[in-house]
This record gives C-alpha cells, structure tokens and sequence, in this order.
C-alpha cells in the first residue's frame, strides 16, 4: 500500500516536471520567435536606412555633379502676361552663365513633355553672362526646356546639364486653389477658414473680383457670405504672435486688432487671402444635441475679372 502511494507520487512529479518543460519550452520558442522577429525587424529597419543613405549620398553627388557640368547658374523664370487669343503665356527666363564666348549665341529650346513639338526662342544678353529669353508659350502644354549656344564656328553644344521642368498646364488649370482649410465647432456655432491662391500670369483680367462662402447642412444652403474685402491682411503676424503667446513670451493682450483688406499679390504675380467665417447655429436652424454639433459643408466660389468662375 505504502509503496503503491509512493509510486503515484513519482507518477504525480513526474507528470509536472513533464508539464513544467512543456510550459518552458513552449515559452522559450516564443520568446525565440520574439527575439527572431525583432532581429528582423532591425535587419529590415537598418537596411532601409542603409538604403536611405546610400539614395541620399547618391543624389547628392549626382546634384554636384551636375552642378559642377552645367554652365547656367541662377535660373529662374515668371510669367508676364497672357494671350487668350493665341491661348498662350508670356513666359521670361532668366539666367547667368558661368563664362562668356566672344561670338556666341544662345537660344532657349522649349519642347512638349509629349514631344509634340519644340521651339527655339533666342536670348538677349548685354554683358555675355547674364541673359533673358521671352518665349510664348502655350498654356494647353507642359514642357521641359534646354538652353544652347551657338559659337562663332557653328558648333552647337547644350549648356544646362539637366533639362529644366516647366508645367504650365498644370499651372494655369490649377491657378485658382486653397491651399489649405479647416473648421472649429462649438455650441454657438461653426468657424471655417481657409487661405485663397490665384496665379494672374501678370494678366490683370485673371485677378480676383469677388470671393463668396457658403455653407451646407442636410443638403441645403444655410449661409452665404462675400468675404471679397475681408482677408486677414496680418494673417502671418497674428500666426506668429499666437506661438509667442502659446510658449509665453508675450502676453495675449499683445495680439494685434484684426486688418481687412482684399487678397493681396506678390512680386510673382500670384494673389493670396487668409479668410475666417462664422457660422451661428441659431440662423441656419441646424439642431444642437448636448455635444452633438451640427457638421456643415463649405463652397468657396471665386470670380475672376474676366468673367471666369472658379468652385472650390
């Protein structure tokens, strides 16, 4: 009887000695597998990075290198105004050469990315070093342009190491765009603002003649608002003075009054507005629940000097 107990007992160890491994096995392969897949995820991260790098360095040396080939420094090119009739945009490119060739010319080669066609537009200099081409462009093509010089021998040879990029057709589709929006809602009501860009083509017809809000709620306009003159014309300043009051280095008494004006443009023809709307809950009848807020959505319609309207 004694040894029978005695037996059962070493039956009894044994099976939790058995359960024990089991159990430390099964938990030292997943604690392997762990390990395996972090040392993988580490092997892929440092791979990437080495990648990264070598993307990087590659880049950087391919951009010396080409800066080092090319003989134009200081490219730089605009727009001056717009023929509608001929559907094409005046287009000023400007550069300087990094030395002069008594008896050259130079041209500006501006060819289709479809390569459809190209056209060659000559270039003025007055010193040999800096130039300046006009070229007519039409605004129903992207192109990519080239620049070459013609010596006193006839050679030809291209002196910009990498085509230049020019999307004019992109440009001119996309000229009127918000570049960015976004909307604060409470109990009382809703606050859309958003930044307007117009790209004139110093054309003056293309500037904006009204700038008009309004706003959606269940599929039916709730509000509308012509905010034409009421761009924020300290926008950027009151950004900053906003961060300097957030970290505490100025007091908020300090914020300035608020200026209106209309969009403002730059020395690259291109008009921009800052513009903030509000929205009560109370005049369009939307319903408020607790914290359940009304949710609206916005249409920014812009008309331009010659007629054309742009929804955004």
């Amino acid at each position: 009887m004694e040894n029978s107990r005695k037996l059962t007992y070493v039956i009894i160890g044994l099976i939790i000695l058995l359960i024990m491994s089991i159990y430390q096995n099964g938990k030292l392969k997943s604690e392997m597998e762990h390990l395996h897949s972090r040392i993988s995820n580490m092997e892929a991260n440092l791979n990437q990075g080495i990648n990264n790098l070598q993307y990087s360095i590659s880049n950087q040396v391919e951009h010396l290198l080409n800066e080092q080939q090319s003989v134009v420094a200081d490219y730089k090119s605009s727009y001056t105004s717009v023929d509608a009739d001929k559907e094409t945009v005046e287009t000023l490119v400007e550069f300087t050469l990094k030395e002069a060739e008594a008896g050259s010319t130079v041209s500006l080669q501006a060819t289709t990315l479809e390569n459809s066609e190209d056209k060659q537009f000559e270039c003025a200099t007055e010193n040999g070093l800096q130039y300046a081409c006009e070229a007519a462009l039409s605004y129903k093509h992207d192109y990519t342009l080239d620049l070459f010089q013609k010596s006193a021998d006839g050679s030809n040879k291209k002196l910009n190491s990498r085509s230049y990029t020019n999307h004019l057709k992109g440009e001119f589709l996309n000229r009127v765009s918000i570049s960015e929006s976004g909307t604060s809602t409470d109990k009382e009501g809703t606050q859309y603002s958003f930044s307007l860009r117009n790209k004139t083509f110093g054309e003056p017809e293309f500037q904006i003649q009204s700038v008009i809000v309004k706003a959606f709620y269940a599929d039916k306009e709730v509000f509308t608002k012509d905010v034409t003159a009421y761009s924020i014309a300290n926008a950027e300043e009151r950004n900053k003075m906003r961060l300097m009051i957030a970290s505490g280095e100025i007091a908020p008494a300090d914020l300035p009054d608020l200026e209106y004006n209309q969009a403002s443009i730059d020395d690259n023809d291109e008009e921009s507005g800052y513009y903030i709307v509000t929205v009560l809950h109370a005049d369009t009848g939307a319903e408020v629940r607790h914290n359940d807020f009304p949710e609206y959505s916005f249409k920014v319609t812009v008309t331009l000097k010659n007629g054309e309207v742009f929804e955004l």
